[in-house]
């Protein structure tokens, strides 16, 4: 008993110092690069902004572990599918943060549209669900998410991210607690044909200040990438490794919290098609 009420304040105190864990960047390429990612494209963009859904062209599936802080009780999961269509890309995901104790839980339905290289936009339905033990209870939440994308010139890409843009509230609370809103804005600029750069600025309502992320991506060989990052508030450094086939990439990070101590994360993703 002691050891689950200890287990439930430290998840709390996480959790309130992220403000809920239902929108942190993912994928080990956004991990290692200071979680920068709301200007890239692929298949955790159905995670990190819907619109970098819409350059998909092949059937894709994904896996990505992240051990916090090195405790289980902490891990984050995630898993997801995109199949891009004549109309647009249609997505599924999962996220889950936490052990059986405690955990907050994500579903989402999204979808994306490539209008030209000047525009594309995402759209991403999401069910929230927090559980708590057996006998606490759970708090669930409908929203969503809003993305867009531009490739201004050839080498620079603009993206933007809002989730919860109308405030919806976790429900089955005594005070009908609100969800923040969180809103990104970055970009990702390609230097050379090896060397990509990548930023953004995020502000989440129940956080004070801003936080910034910022990252660097080197092909070292072939299909062999370097990658390295900061992030502030919380601050954090990062480092990642990466490596591409012709039908998977796998990527891993690390990261070190300035409180909490070092993260490992791996994601690997499957493309199927020409």
């Amino acid at each position: 008993m002691k050891r689950f009420i200890l287990l439930i304040l430290f998840t709390f105190i996480v959790s309130t110092t992220f403000a809920h864990d239902f929108i942190s960047p993912i994928g080990g390429r956004a991990a290692a690069m200071g979680g920068s990612s709301v200007a890239s494209r692929g298949l955790w963009a159905i995670q990190n902004n819907p619109a970098g859904l819409a350059y998909l062209d092949k059937f894709s599936f994904g896996l990505y572990y992240e051990n916090r802080w090195l405790l289980p009780e902490t891990a984050y999961k995630s898993g997801a599918l995109a199949l891009p269509t004549r109309f647009g890309c249609i997505g599924l995901s999962f996220n889950q943060f936490g052990s059986s104790k405690y955990n907050e839980n994500k579903f989402g339905l999204a979808y994306a549209k490539d209008f030209g290289p000047y525009l594309q936009m995402g759209l991403q339905l999401d069910y929230l669900l927090i559980s708590v033990g057996d006998t606490y209870g759970r708090q669930s939440a409908i929203t969503f998410e809003l993305g867009l994308q531009s490739q201004v010139t050839e080498k620079l890409r603009l993206g933007t991210y809002i989730f919860n843009p109308v405030s919806f509230r976790l429900e089955q609370t005594l005070n009908q607690e609100k969800l923040p809103i969180v809103f990104r804005f970055g970009a990702a600029y390609q230097f050379s044909k090896d060397f990509v750069g990548q930023c953004e600025i995020e502000k989440n309502t129940e956080h004070e200040g801003i936080c910034l992320r910022g990252g660097l991506e080197y092909e070292a060989f072939r299909n062999f990438y370097l990658r390295a990052g900061v992030q502030t508030n919380p601050g954090m450094l990062t480092f990642g490794l990466g490596y591409a086939l012709s039908f998977a990439k796998i990527d891993v990070a690390g990261q070190l919290h300035e409180v909490l101590g070092p993260s490992l994360q791996i994601g690997i993703v499957f493309s199927i098609g020409k």
